[in-house]
């Protein structure tokens, strides 16, 4: 899907930052389908608004955004949702909001092309994990279960961390979208990962770290 097709809904509780976002995105060709700044406004515009993609602040204001998150993936477990957050040291906000199971996390100080990135790639059902917040998302322990997986389940979760969706991913493999499927929940499983997204910041920390 081409971004001049992303409809994207901004949720942010400071006005400055939320207007920047807004002027990045349309610059880089998306559409703002709506903006929000509190955790009502977000719920009412979310719940009533068509939208590709979804940018949630994971703090907003003195409220977390992970419940709402929560909610909307319990009616639509594919709900794409990007998490924003400027969070940069270990946080237990940010382990719940991987729990939530959104499929795309970035640092709001990286670079505009890892936001952009990321919307297109949960967008089109694919999973994002800016690098800068691996760490915080997958500890230095779990690395050594990365050991327990099969080629096939590394080079299966390296693909997802490329931002490549199930049927891409079963394209480029020659696989069945089912078989990438069990693939992922065997991946996630062995490493004890709670979400496909978690599974996919031991990846990217790993590269990291390697």
């Amino acid at each position: 899907m081409e971004a001049e097709e992303l409809e994207v809904i901004v949720v942010d509780d400071h006005l400055a930052m939320r207007r920047g976002i807004e002027l990045l995105l349309r610059e880089a060709g998306f559409r703002i389908a709506g903006v929000a700044g509190t955790l009502d406004e977000a719920r009412a515009i979310l719940s009533r608004r068509r939208f590709d993609v979804a940018l949630l602040d994971v703090q907003l204001g003195q409220q977390s955004s992970v419940g709402l998150v929560e909610d909307l993936l319990r009616e639509d477990p594919t709900a794409p949702i990007v998490f924003y957050t400027g969070y940069t040291g270990a946080d237990a906000m940010l382990h719940e909001a991987v729990r939530a199971g959104a499929r795309g996390f970035v640092l709001k100080t990286s670079p505009t092309s890892r936001l952009t990135g990321a919307l297109r790639a949960v967008a089109a059902g694919g999973t994002y994990v800016d690098p800068e917040l691996a760490g915080q998302l997958a500890e230095d322990g779990e690395l050594q279960r990365l050991r327990a997986l099969s080629a096939r389940e590394l080079e299966v979760l390296e693909l997802l961390a490329d931002g490549l969706n199930g049927q891409m991913i079963a394209e480029q493999l020659f696989l069945s979208p089912e078989t990438v499927r069990t693939h992922v929940r065997n991946a996630t499983s062995k490493l004890g990962a709670r979400t496909r997204v978690q599974a996919v910041a031991m990846v990217v920390r790993g590269r990291r770290s390697g």
